[in-house]
């Protein structure tokens, strides 16, 4: 019913004036009064069905009654005692009892027991039972679930498409109405006097009804409430028959007779009816005077009026329309009118309106609370009752008016000093107030969240008086209390404001942190003593505390509490000292908290010890400064012993730790202690840094690490052998940051080809690399190392030797070599390489350097990279040669290596292969498209996409193709195929999307251009491929797949339309321009519905249920483009057109496909052989 009213008021919205502003409030109105009458009879309804289920209670407490008194004690003598029987009553006769299970519900019976003797009071009377508790009601729907079912009712619940199509000639209809009446000579007042008279007559007839059929009759006042506020405001806004003033005033009279009538009649619907009336009345009426003590005069008028009925009726819905009128209306004119020198006349409004919406809230518990009846003694059952009543309160009215109102303030006192600290002060007295007054009664739930909010506001007060430094010593302190006197009263919500609190301090405190000029951060020390302190105290009192005394989620935030407090009290080296002082202070305090956490038992403590003493390690490198002289760093022998103190701290941490049983029998603390000793070692020896150039370091670096590699093989030591590995790694590390100074700038003035330190250097790294490597993969070692997986330490040693290989050869090139011929000689030394490194693999049986040679199509994908520009020619240059070169020797190494190479990496290199070959000879194909024309246009797009649309083509294709196909079909039919076909389909969005269809210096012909041309055919390769491969994956892909192509085809005809008329309506082709023209869009409303005539006869013929519904859903976008874009234009005939257009194709489809076909029913087997 509430989208009829919306419906008639969009209607007459638009009739007025044809304006999506006048529509939409039509809508609205109409919306709102609906859902005002629906609310209505929704209350109606539950009041009725409560009323009926008190009345069954009382029935069912009668008959348990009546029950007990039939069960009269049998007398000890067996004596039979007459009773009297009373007469029968004639209104109504109580049921026979029938004590005998039908035949089908007899108990079965059960293997025979030794009987039990009965008990001596079995016969004695029952217990006076407790009255039964009234079951919880379900949670209805909420608005929004409601307005979707109604909608979903109305557009499924019939004849869709006749619906549709009613309303479409409605609205017509109403269109040449109105022209109609332009034209004739009746007074405009005399037409204004009828509407009046036609809502007066709806208001008479609905109150007549009220005792006969409330429900009918609330909708006719509703609708009569409706004309009359739409009456008026077309009165003084469309034509000017009355001032805003008597508007106003006559407004706030159908808001009080709305009221009234609401509250003689029970009915929230008018209610909330008048409450929206009333707060749009004074923006409907608004001149842009400003006067705001009249407008918010108004409001307390209206507040007072939902004061007066919150006493009378817990209307939750009319509580809230009030407070979002308010503070809503209020905000809007505070943020456009507001100025300082208005505060005195507007903090009072301010002051009352709060007060106003507290009292409703208290007001609104007050009456849930009347009606229950059953609240327990005791303290914590009453908070447990209250919390499981939780109904009664207003969530929206305790929480917004403190909230909203409190924003409110301080918006307006912001220019005064502490008035926002004292105005939060003072909210938070009044709520602690109010929380003692409530505590005694039923209402402790809400008792308990008053307090909350009292003692939020004073905390609040803190921050908005002091500065952060003030405010995070005393949140800290406060914090800590609060969360101690919560451990002892056991109560969770004060343990967690103490909590959150401590947390507030917290960020106070680092708000402030600057970067210091003579310390390392500038703050105050006593702020983060005090933080820590208290952080460690809650700590340490939770960690006391017994098991009953503390939640699980509290236990599980200890490790969050040891952290932040360790951490602050960390903080207090950097707001001390500068950076080489708070790296040493905090090796020193992860000492003294590890050897704490040790006493105490806390992997809290050993994390974070760990963690400072490597953030001191960190701290102390990041700051570190280059040298002038011949040392790496400037700090010289002092660097060298903090670097040095840092590192034995971190040892002798992890020495300490070890001996513990705790951590030794952790696993995650064995790791950190791996990982300490690690960074310890790495700073030793960074130590050397302080006195030793970059290449003097890294020669010591490599050699011991070699050295110590060898050593670990002969000696059998892992430890050792893993360190020795990583000064290798660090030592060819150091030579990388020495790269400009020793390959030297990359030319060759000066310098012989493949006979200079520049190509030998990196040469010899890499064969040292490559020897290694096939060293570890050769000779068998010791079994302490089978852990270390010597095998793929082998293999990272290869990658390390051809990636110094691979750069030797990469710069001797770009010395050497022109520009021009620089990437086919890559092309070719890659091609030479891997044939090498092909050869040696097989001679060897080296399954890892046969792997390596895989690599050589990523490779030339980089150099193709690398050498692309806009007119790339891939055959130029001798490029032909080098490509011709590359395709060879992947293919026969691939063949060679078949026995030795893994299958997997067999697959992946057979696709990369066969990528780039596609993607090759495309780029050659697209130079040669682009010679016929020097413009952007369609023959750009063709050249990507004829040879992979081809190859999808050929994929799908049912026959057998020579090697490498042959051999493996999954790879080139499937895995190759698969991001071919995603390509395509981007492709064809793109060039879909964005290409005209120009192919000078042919025509543009619809679907018989190139640009059309090429996209059905990548759309048809596409939908070949998946057709062949979707069968192996099941229906599902299938479905899928033609839904992608029907998609994508709807896409292509859209697109086409628009070409068309860019070539023959000569419409630009940009978006803006093609939406706003009214050819394209009459286009796609015919090209749209004839698909969706198509697809509805289609699916209705074929059964095919989901091919209706797609053509149905598309109707519906049709319809929804004709009201948003066709009627939108005032043009007139277009729209008309249109309109007809669509209707009439709408009786086609009603008359051969009306509804979607019925789901097939599967046949029995019994019926089919019947038959």
């Amino acid at each position: 019913m509430q989208w009829i009213f919306m419906l008639i008021g969009l209607v007459l919205g638009w009739t007025l004036d044809e304006s999506f502003y006048d529509a939409g409030i039509g809508a609205l109105l109409g919306l709102g009064i609906g859902q005002a009458i629906r609310l209505s009879k929704l209350a109606t309804q539950a009041q009725q069905q409560a009323a009926q289920l008190e009345t069954t209670q009382k029935a069912l407490i009668a008959l348990g009654e009546r029950l007990r008194q039939l069960e009269v004690p049998t007398p000890a003598s067996h004596v039979s005692v007459e009773t009297p029987v009373p007469e029968p009553v004639p209104v109504a006769k109580a049921p026979e009892l029938v004590w005998e299970l039908p035949a089908e519900l007899a108990p079965v019976a059960m293997v025979a027991e030794p009987s039990q003797p009965l008990p001596d009071d079995v016969w004695a009377p029952a217990p006076t039972p407790r009255p039964p508790q009234e079951p919880t009601a379900p949670r209805g729907p909420n608005l929004i679930e409601r307005a979707l079912h109604g909608a979903r009712n109305w557009l499924f619940g019939g004849n869709t498409v006749l619906r549709v199509g009613v309303v479409l000639l409605f609205l017509g209809l109403a269109f040449l109405l109105r022209y109609a009446t332009e034209g004739m000579v009746v007074p405009i007042e005399l037409r204004y006097a009828g509407v009046a008279a036609a809502a007066l007559g709806l208001l008479g007839l609905g109150w007549w009804l009220r005792l006969r059929n409330s429900n009918y009759g609330l909708m006719l006042q509703g609708t009569g409430i409706a004309v009359l506020y739409l009456t008026v405001f077309a009165a003084m806004r469309l034509h000017p028959l009355i001032d805003p003033s008597a508007a106003l005033g006559l407004l706030v009279a159908v808001t009080v007779f709305s009221a009234i009538l609401a509250i003689t009649q029970d009915a929230l619907g008018l209610a909330c009816a008048a409450a929206l009336g009333g707060f749009a009345a004074p923006i409907l009426t608004s001149t842009g005077a400003g006067n705001h003590v009249a407008l918010f005069s108004y409001f307390a008028l209206l507040n007072a009026g939902i004061l007066a009925i919150a006493w009378f009726k817990a209307w939750r819905l009319l509580n809230l329309i009030g407070f979002v009128g308010t503070f809503g209306i209020g905000f809007a004119w505070g943020m456009r009118s507001y100025t300082p020198e208005l505060l005195w006349s507007t903090e009072p409004f301010l002051i009352l309106f709060f007060l106003m919406y507290l009292a409703i809230g208290l007001l609104f518990a007050r009456r849930k609370l009347r009606e229950m009846g059953d609240a327990p003694e005791g303290r914590d059952a009453l908070l447990r009752w209250s919390a499981a009543k939780g109904d009664y309160v207003d969530g929206s009215m305790l929480f917004g008016p403190p909230l909203v109102g409190f924003g409110l303030q301080f918006a307006l006192v912001q220019h005064l000093e502490f008035a926002a600290a004292f105005s939060a002060l003072g909210l938070g007295i009044l709520y602690m107030g109010l929380a003692r007054v409530l505590s005694g009664g039923r209402a402790l739930l809400l008792a308990e969240t008053c307090l909350a909010l009292g003692v939020i506001f004073a905390s609040l007060a803190i921050p908005l008086g002091l500065d952060a430094r003030w405010t995070a010593a005393a949140w800290a302190v406060e914090g800590a209390g609060i969360f101690w006197l919560g451990l002892r009263q056991q109560r969770p919500l004060a343990r967690a404001f103490g909590l959150l609190l401590q947390l507030g301090s917290a960020l106070a405190f680092l708000s402030e942190l600057r970067i210091g000029e003579h310390t390392l951060l500038e703050g105050a020390p006593l702020g983060a003593l005090l933080l820590g302190a208290a952080l460690l105290f809650s700590f340490d009192q939770l960690r006391k505390a017994a098991m009953e005394q503390a939640a699980d989620w509290e236990r599980k935030g200890l490790p969050v509490l040891a952290s932040l407090g360790l951490t602050f009290v960390y903080l207090l080296a950097p707001l001390l000292l500068l950076t080489q002082g708070t790296a040493i202070s905090w090796a020193l305090a992860g000492l003294a908290t590890l050897f704490i956490g040790l006493r105490i038992g806390s992997r809290t403590f050993l994390f974070t010890a760990f963690a400072v003493q490597l953030l001191g390690g960190a701290l102390f490198l990041l700051r570190l400064q280059g040298g002038d002289s011949a040392a790496v760093f400037n700090t010289g022998w002092n660097g060298l012993l903090t670097a040095s103190l840092i590192g034995l701290a971190l040892i002798c941490g992890m020495l300490l730790a070890a001996r513990d049983d705790m951590v030794r029998s952790d696993v995650r603390l064995l790791r950190g202690l791996s990982v300490v000793l690690l960074a310890g070692l790495v700073l030793i020896n960074l130590a050397v840094l302080f006195v030793l150039p970059w290449e003097s370091a890294s020669g010591v670096w490599a050699a011991s690490g070699l050295l110590i590699i060898w050593l670990s093989l002969y000696l059998q030591q892992r430890v050792s052998f893993v360190f020795g590995l990583l000064l290798q790694v660090i030592g060819g590390a150091s030579f990388l940051l020495a790269v400009p100074e020793l390959l030297g700038p990359l030319s060759s003035e000066g310098l012989r080809p493949l006979g200079h330190s520049g190509f030998w250097t990196p040469m010899v790294l890499g064969l040292a690399a490559l020897i290694g490597a096939w060293r570890l993969q050769r000779e068998p070692h010791a079994p302490v190392f089978a852990v270390l997986k010597l095998q793929r330490l082998s293999d990272l040693l290869l990658v390390w030797g051809a990636a110094w290989w691979a750069l030797a050869l990469i710069a001797e090139v770009l010395r050497f070599i022109p520009d021009e011929l620089q990437g086919s000689f890559l092309l070719g030394i890659a091609a030479v390489s891997v044939a090498l490194w092909a050869l040696l693999a097989t001679r060897l049986r080296w399954a890892s350097l046969g792997v390596l040679c895989t690599v050589l199509m990523p490779a030339a994908g980089l150099v193709l990279l690398v050498s692309a520009h806009h007119y790339y020619h891939p055959a130029a240059q001798y490029g032909w040669l080098a490509w011709l070169a590359v395709f060879g020797v992947h293919f026969i190494a691939l063949r060679r290596l078949a026995a030795l190479v893994p299958a997997t990496v067999l697959s992946v290199a057979h696709v990369l292969g066969g990528w780039m070959l596609i993607g090759v000879l495309a780029l050659e194909l697209r130079y040669g498209l682009l010679l016929l024309s020097s413009e952007y246009n369609a023959w750009r797009w063709l050249g990507w996409a004829i040879l992979p649309s081809l190859y999808l083509v050929l994929a799908a294709a049912p026959r057998s193709w020579p090697w490498p196909v042959s051999a493996y079909p999954r790879e080139y039919r499937v895995l190759a195929a698969l991001p071919l076909a995603v390509l395509m389909l981007g492709w064809f969005w793109l060039a879909n999307t964005f290409s005209d269809g120009t192919a000078k210096p042919l025509p543009y012909v619809p679907l018989l251009n190139p640009l059309d041309l090429g996209l059905l055919f990548a759309l048809l390769g596409v939908y070949l491929w998946s057709r062949s491969v979707a069968p192996q994956r099941g229906p599902r892909v299938e479905l899928i797949a033609q839904g992608v192509a029907g998609i994508s085809l709807f896409a292509f005809f859209t697109a086409l339309v628009m070409r068309t008329a860019h070539h023959w309506g000569g419409v630009p082709f940009h978006l803006d321009a093609l939406l706003e023209s009214m050819l394209v869009q009459a286009g796609l409303s015919i090209v749209w519905t004839l698909i969706a005539l198509g697809l509805m006869i289609g699916g209705h013929l074929r059964h095919r249920r989901e091919v209706w519904l797609i053509g149905a859903a598309l109707i519906a976008v049709v319809v929804a483009k004709l009201f948003f874009v066709e009627l939108s234009n005032r043009g007139g005939l277009a729209r008309i057109v249109s309109f007809i257009g669509v209707g009439g194709l709408l009786l086609v489809v009603g008359y051969f496909a009306p509804l979607p076909p019925k789901r097939a029913e599967p046949v029995l087997e019994t019926e089919g052989a019947s038959s």
